[in-house]
């Protein structure tokens, strides 16, 4: 929406411009109405809004591990215990891998007020540090570091509530050349038995398959190296035979002048 569409009075037709104070362009101090036109969520509908979140949350945890459960071959009873710790372990406080990122003149400030707090770290060198936390460890840094440092926090993973299966080391356990061959035999003797049941073809008949096509194809080969000889002689036999001229060595002896030549001399 442009200015240039709002019609307003002008001297052309001998009237006083008026200005306009309802559009939203008028240049006026015009008192503004602050009553909220769209719903006001109040301290108790966030709370409630919470809550939902939160249930949902825990409902949708809970049907993962009944499902999970259902395929390992978890009892009823055993299911309800697993359920139980879970929610235990949901409501648990988050333990937190913290990164702190500062300014390097505020090393020595950032180190001596860890100290006092008794708050450990796994490295701090003169731009950054990484810690161990809880929440209380993760306040106590939003007190005592200086302003313009930066944390990031990072939620440990809890454990898993249901076992869960290790997963097989490639090389951990290598079979012995006795077991290959043994779990080969055993392979190809169900192989061979379920082709029987199917209807297929043996192996001994599928060689003889093949060797009835060779001995086709060698034969059909022997005819073709006949024709092949054949086709050439009757070329040979068409084109006639070829007399070569007889090349001889030019003489290199003196020639005798001719006699036209003496008379004239």
């Amino acid at each position: 929406m442009s200015k240039n569409n709002f019609k307003v009075e002008t001297t052309a037709n001998g009237q006083t411009p008026k200005q306009d104070t309802k559009h939203k362009f008028a240049t006026v101090n015009i008192a503004k109405d602050k009553t909220p036109t769209s719903k006001v969520k109040t301290l108790k509908d966030k709370e409630a809004l919470k809550a939902a979140r939160e249930e949902e949350y825990v409902n949708r945890r809970v049907n993962a591990l009944k499902r999970r459960a259902k395929r390992i071959g978890l009892s009823e009873e055993q299911t309800n215990v697993k359920i139980e710790e879970l929610k235990a372990q949901i409501k648990a406080p988050n333990n937190y891998d913290i990164t702190i990122m500062f300014d390097p003149a505020d090393y020595d400030m950032v180190k001596q007020a860890l100290m006092n707090d008794d708050i450990t770290w796994k490295l701090l060198v003169t731009t950054y540090g990484f810690l161990e936390g809880d929440a209380e460890v993760l306040a106590s840094l939003r007190k005592i570091l200086p302003p313009k440092s930066k944390i990031y926090p990072h939620v440990k993973r809890k454990p898993n509530v249901l076992p869960t299966e290790k997963p097989r080391v490639r090389g951990a356990k290598k079979r012995t050349k006795a077991e290959k061959k043994a779990l080969a035999k055993a392979a190809k003797t169900a192989r061979k038995t379920l082709n029987r049941q199917k209807g297929h073809n043996t192996n001994s008949e599928a060689k003889e398959r093949v060797k009835a096509f060779i001995r086709g194809w060698e034969a059909a080969k022997v005819v073709r190296k006949a024709a092949k000889k054949a086709s050439h002689k009757a070329i040979r036999k068409a084109s006639g035979t070829v007399v070569h001229k007889m090349h001889y060595k030019r003489s290199k002896s003196v020639k005798m002048a001719s006699t036209d030549v003496k008379q004239a001399a």
